[in-house]
């Protein structure tokens, strides 16, 4: 794949997949997004940096999005100088980001129209598997549009799953973060209340990790709440809204989820109590503001 790529959404997540783009030899045309500093850095390794969107699509016949919400993919294809009135026709662009899927398939179906194809292929596997290259990607669209980017999404991912057509990697991703999600907030409460009722916390996550209730996600979700590591790696506002997107996209077909309600109110007690910013095994923190402790290494210790 000779094409030039567009990458716009260079975040905690879109910069280095950006950059592992740059490293497997495509040629990268980015825009400044938030911060200034993650395009220098993506310059300094051969990107280029584009002054505005239409001029970043004039040069790229392929375009990647990797935004945090609908609203934000939306303004980048329906905006003024967005996909639709500056894209060329042949291109391609990819919302890599968590979306609604309905609104997907409003953008392919007016980027359609006008010549453009679009595939949806949300992303899992944190920021380390977007630094390294290991994200789980899931894919909906068009099967040409597909083998046209699988040289770059290899390069960003190691798992490549094509689900079916437009919106279907967004409604795999959705069903993914119900699992996920609702596991974290069981995590948050079992492990306060195993504290506070007595047991050692680093003991009780190895042993959550070791038994029948047990996922991969333990041991990493554990050390970081007894090592105190709240740093968003995906923040607790972005899961409430994946949860939020999940219960629309279940009305659609006139379905409760039940399961998944239980676990969205946790999440939005959680931005009650000010932890948006705050990566989702803070959730934590709720219960341990409840019943008085701290999940931390160490002896149990009581909250004041």
């Amino acid at each position: 794949m000779t094409e030039r790529i567009g990458f716009v959404g260079i975040g905690v997540m879109g910069q280095p997949m950006a950059a592992n783009l740059l490293r497997k030899g495509f040629a990268v045309t980015t825009l400044v997004h938030r911060r200034r500093e993650p395009a220098r850095q993506l310059e300094t390794q051969g990107a280029r940096v584009a002054a505005s969107l239409s001029d970043l699509l004039a040069e790229c016949p392929v375009v990647i999005a990797c935004l945090p919400s609908s609203a934000e993919v939306e303004e980048v294809v329906l905006g003024q100088g967005g996909v639709l009135a500056s894209g060329r026709a042949g291109s391609v662009f990819v919302d890599m980001g968590t979306s609604r899927p309905a609104s997907t398939r409003m953008l392919a179906e007016r980027l359609r129209a006008r010549g453009i194809a679009m595939l949806d292929a949300p992303i899992t596997g944190g920021v380390r598997g977007a630094r390294e290259g290991t994200l789980t990607i899931y894919v909906g669209g068009p099967e040409d549009a597909l083998a046209r980017i699988r040289p770059a999404l290899e390069a960003m991912g190691r798992a490549i799953f094509h689900m079916g057509a437009t919106g279907a990697g967004h409604v795999t991703k959705l069903l993914n973060n119900m699992l996920s999600l609702a596991s974290m907030a069981v995590l948050a409460e079992a492990l306060p209340l195993g504290v506070r009722l007595g047991l050692d916390p680093t003991q009780l996550i190895t042993a959550l990790a070791a038994g029948s209730g047990a996922t991969n996600a333990i041991p990493s979700r554990g050390q970081r709440i007894l090592s105190r590591e709240f740093a968003p790696a995906f923040r607790v506002d972005l899961a409430h809204k994946d949860l939020r997107l999940a219960e629309e996209m279940a009305q659609e077909v006139r379905l409760a989820l039940p399961v998944t309600s239980a676990a969205l109110l946790t999440y939005t007690i959680a931005r009650a109590l000010g932890l948006d910013g705050e990566d989702t095994v803070a959730l934590v923190k709720v219960w341990e503001r409840m019943l008085g402790v701290e999940v931390r290494e160490g002896r149990p210790r009581s909250g004041s």
